[in-house]
């Protein structure tokens, strides 16, 4: 009985880090997509870990009003949360 609570106080404690986790999945594929299309992708990955959530945030509204990224609202929301806190996708794309 105390091994069966275990695995579910295990299982009960994982589920935040798995929901994370498939909420950021496709963080590199939209970085990839969009911001590679005009950028090396050195010139994005010099910058995750750097730029507060403040300034991804008017660099992200840059690119779409001023240089037409597109990206509409949602996608500048998700990638904006990519960027802030890097995901394991972006992570492995930077070599981070």
């Amino acid at each position: 009985m105390k091994w069966c609570s275990a695995v579910v106080v295990f299982l009960y404690l994982m589920v935040p880090f798995s929901v994370q986790a498939e909420s950021k999945a496709g963080c590199a594929e939209l970085l990839l997509n969009r911001c590679q299309s005009c950028h090396y992708l050195d010139r994005v990955c010099s910058q995750v870990d750097e730029k507060s959530k403040r300034r991804w945030d008017a660099t992200i509204k840059r690119m779409v009003k001023r240089r037409g990224a597109d990206l509409n609202e949602e996608e500048q929301t998700f990638l904006l949360d990519c960027l802030v806190a890097p995901a394991p996708d972006i992570k492995k794309e930077c070599k981070k």
